[in-house]
């Protein structure tokens, strides 16, 4: 005696939350390592998309071989822009607010580096699709289940238990663990902090890359492919808790539920157009914030605690190092 839409709409929601959970764990490992919440990260998706539409070309069907060369692809880009523009920043020590302007720029840079690369190699790249082929693998209430489907389950899953494991059971995950806790004292502590940092930003950027392929085939792959899954992604890691792995898929379905079934049920009980979806999930944001602050994970942070954390580690950052620099000055003048 179910509605005859409730079925396939929480298969979709399952389907598209997956999805979200692959595109958005990246951000949270970035968040709970360097505290950085890089609006740049979806345009890792979108370069993911774009070297899914190059190599299946070359491979057709071969989703293991276009997953890894997006993922190598996506996790270079994230070294390099961590090289070239985050690092220097951090190293300045600047604010927080910096760092995320920052993170806008280089975005809008990539944005427009696709726009203009596309349009110049050829003007169909502008909306193109991978060479993927997507077929059903079991009908289930009379609802395809494609392999695309099955798969972005399965790597959302998994994906968010290897790094919940890697960050609690391995020594690079400690120490990872150690620097989002106190930079300046893994450090002293023999912690090599630069390798870890760029084990983390090629992890965090492959990972995007790899969500971008993944959205690639649900989708037309664009230059905004992205810059569009933007706010659904930090929707995610905000219900989360934003440092939670374990939080990522409970938002990433929350967000999922919330764009399909929830809508569904508006639409069919109370008259709401479906094009308000995209509302729904900051709506829930909103909701899930007042009644707990800090998100759906356990053992997580409100927003403002952790930004506020990552404000003061800075000033004092700052402060040791000017103090520092007196007493040099001082111990020179005697």
């Amino acid at each position: 005696m179910l509605p005859y839409w409730l079925v396939p709409s929480i298969i979709e929601s399952l389907s598209e939350g997956s999805i979200f959970v692959v595109a958005s764990i990246g951000l949270t490992l970035t968040l709970a390592v360097v505290k950085l919440p890089n609006f740049a990260h979806a345009e890792f998706l979108t370069v993911g998309a774009y070297v899914g539409v190059v190599v299946s070309r070359i491979y057709p069907n071969n989703l293991l071989i276009v997953g890894i060369c997006a993922f190598l692809v996506c996790g270079a880009a994230a070294m390099v822009i961590h090289h070239s523009v985050y690092k220097p920043l951090m190293n300045r020590k600047v604010s927080i607010y910096f760092l995320v302007l920052a993170s806008f720029a280089v975005a809008q840079l990539i944005r427009y580096l696709v726009y203009f690369t596309t349009d110049s190699l050829n003007p169909n790249l502008l909306a193109t699709t991978q060479s993927i082929k997507i077929y059903t693998i079991v009908t289930l209430f009379n609802v395809q289940i494609s392999n695309i489907y099955a798969i972005s389950i399965i790597l959302a899953i998994v994906i968010s238990a290897l790094l919940a494991v890697f960050f609690n059971f391995t020594h690079l995950g400690k120490s990872m663990r150690a620097i989002a806790n106190n930079f300046d004292l893994a450090r002293i502590s023999g912690i090599n902090v630069s390798f870890a940092v760029n084990i983390m930003w090629v992890i965090a950027g492959g990972l995007g890359g790899l969500g971008g392929v993944i959205l690639g085939t649900y989708t037309s792959v664009t230059p905004t492919l992205g810059f569009d899954a933007l706010l659904d992604i930090f929707a995610v890691v905000i219900i989360a808790g934003l440092t939670s792995f374990v939080g990522t898929i409970i938002g990433g379905y929350v967000v999922g539920f919330a764009s399909n079934t929830i809508i569904e049920a508006l639409y069919h009980y109370a008259g709401v157009p479906l094009g308000y979806a995209p509302l729904l999930p900051f709506a829930m944001i909103v909701v899930i914030l007042i009644i707990k602050p800090t998100g759906l994970a356990p053992n997580s942070q409100t927003a403002i605690e952790f930004f506020r954390k990552a404000i003061s580690d800075r000033q004092r950052t700052n402060f040791k190092r000017e103090t520092k620099a007196q007493d040099i000055s001082v111990k020179g003048e005697k």
